[in-house]
């Protein structure tokens, strides 16, 4: 399955929208603001009608709270909420310019939802949760649908675009993946770098270096972290990869739902890698800015286990984010993502 096509009615929506009275002539009015063609992206995701509710969880710059006022109709409602006022203020004053007069916006914590607003019959959210709030689930309709960027994994890097539909308890049921990176979510609830089992600033480059590997976290062994880490800066093998981006995207979760002895996820310089690492060897696939094996040894046996993962994907038939499954488990205020690969 390839990514949703845009329908008829978000096509008029984005030809209404004047997209620079949001974000500015030079696109870059707001910090916090996904670009046009990923929400142009995720949008038929949430199959908006006339006349529906739908809450959305980060304003940025407003432009798609306009495209979800303009779906929705004069006979729907749309209730943006985000944490940072200022955004608030802002996007409530250019609505009002631009003439709509179904958006609501709200300055609050977006992991809360928008209970007094409630009930929705749709819920997108451009800003990475911790995990799926109980309170969004509660505020949306039986029959209705979350979009929402979800922790897929305990390890870094690792989110998916969850596409999920609400039972009549409340909870969530049928649930579909999608491509789709977002910035986590500002709430106090969230913690950046609760995946990272060593993350530092290398000679003054502007993210941290880190690798995300659960398998030493679990030992608790601060020293041997300490070790794959260096290993994993220092690898000096690299080999082409085939496969650009977006595949490369599918491949990375594709292998975090296989969960091979050894998962890591690791960021140095410019490159992020998806790979294994054991106490004495590192093995990856660098994602971008350019497709590559990177390894501590051509004989490296965590870069042959990268080369057969690679193959093996390749042998499956390439398989995209939507052809992996996707389950919940309850934790204490909402549920979990997990990710399998199908077996039939």
């Amino acid at each position: 399955m390839t990514d949703t096509a845009t329908s008829p009615a978000i096509t008029a929506a984005l030809a209404r929208v004047d997209e620079t009275h949001y974000r500015g002539t030079d696109k870059r009015a707001v910090r916090q603001t996904t670009p046009p063609s990923v929400i142009e992206r995720h949008l038929p995701l949430l199959e908006i009608e006339p006349g529906m509710r739908v809450l959305e969880v980060g304003t940025g710059s407003g432009y798609s709270t306009a495209l979800l006022a303009e779906l929705v109709g004069p006979g729907g409602a749309v209730v943006s909420v985000d944490v940072e006022a200022d955004l608030i203020t802002r996007a409530h004053q250019l609505h009002q310019q631009a003439g709509y007069t179904t958006i609501t916006s709200l300055a609050a914590d977006g992991y809360a939802g928008a209970p007094d607003q409630a009930p929705f019959d749709r819920l997108i959210a451009w800003t990475t949760p911790p995990h799926l709030p109980t309170a969004w689930a509660e505020q949306v309709r039986p029959g209705g649908i979350i979009v929402a960027p979800l922790v897929c994994a305990p390890i870094a890097y690792a989110t998916a675009m969850a596409h999920i539909t609400i039972t009549d308890t409340h909870t969530p049921g049928r649930i579909s993946l999608h491509r789709g990176q977002y910035v986590p979510m500002t709430t106090p609830a969230l913690d950046r770098s609760r995946y990272a089992t060593v993350a530092r600033t290398v000679d003054g480059e502007r993210s941290p270096s880190y690798i995300s590997a659960p398998w030493i976290t679990a030992t608790g062994d601060q020293e041997l972290a300490e070790r794959v880490f260096a290993r994993m800066l220092n690898a000096p093998h690299s080999e082409p990869v085939s496969i650009s981006w977006p595949e490369i995207e599918h491949f990375k979760l594709w292998v975090i739902a296989r969960d091979p002895d050894g998962l890591t996820m690791a960021h140095r310089g410019k490159e992020t890698m998806v790979g294994t690492t054991t106490p004495d060897h590192v093995g990856f696939v660098a994602l971008f800015p350019e497709t590559r094996l990177v390894a501590d040894a051509p004989d490296s046996p965590a870069l042959e286990t990268m080369r057969d993962l690679l193959q093996e994907w390749k042998n499956t038939g390439c398989p995209q984010i939507e052809d992996l499954d996707a389950d919940v488990a309850a934790v204490a205020d909402g549920w979990t993502l997990e990710l399998t690969t199908r077996t039939t």
